[in-house]
């Protein structure tokens, strides 16, 4: 488990083949009313390349995702996506990317969690389902589980002590 999340880069598309879209998202690019984008999902930054695309190393992209102008932008989370059809795409995607898998231990809020996979959802005929942009975890103390934000899963736990 990394103490460094991914980023989401929901990048504008300028060059977008219009043929692609439909005749009615076409139209409202060419109007300006919507935007072509791709979302990015990259390693965290760092000081020595934050504004420097060609040194960021990338996991994961998918284009030709439409929304309303100003959304291009670089997120430390989906939920921060102003636009819900690009949220939901980023969410399963960076999902996929966290680098933490069952069995990470982290502690938050004073309690050591063990975690148990990804919060999934059912969509359309997918057998996996859609990341929510969660994780099921387990108190080691006891409990029932819970739903955890993995940007609350960062303070990693190496062992348990009798």
């Amino acid at each position: 488990m990394s103490a460094s999340l991914p980023e989401i880069w929901v990048r504008l598309r300028p060059d977008a083949n219009l043929k692609e879209f439909t005749d009615e998202d076409a139209a409202a690019i060419l109007a300006g009313e919507l935007q072509a984008y791709d979302i990015v999902i990259i390693e965290a930054r760092e000081d020595e390349n934050w504004n420097s695309p060609d040194e960021w190393v990338f996991l994961d992209s998918c284009g030709n995702y439409i929304a309303p102008p100003g959304n291009d932008n670089i997120y430390s989370a989906p939920r921060r996506i102003p636009d819900g059809y690009l949220r939901f795409y980023a969410t399963d995607m960076w999902a996929h990317r966290l680098g933490i898998q069952p069995g990470s231990l982290f502690r938050y809020g004073g309690q050591v969690y063990v975690v148990m996979g990804l919060e999934c959802e059912p969509f359309d005929l997918d057998p996996v389902g859609y990341a929510t942009g969660h994780l099921v975890c387990w108190p080691t103390a006891g409990g029932a589980p819970v739903r955890m934000l993995p940007e609350d899963a960062t303070r990693p736990v190496l062992e348990l002590n009798a």
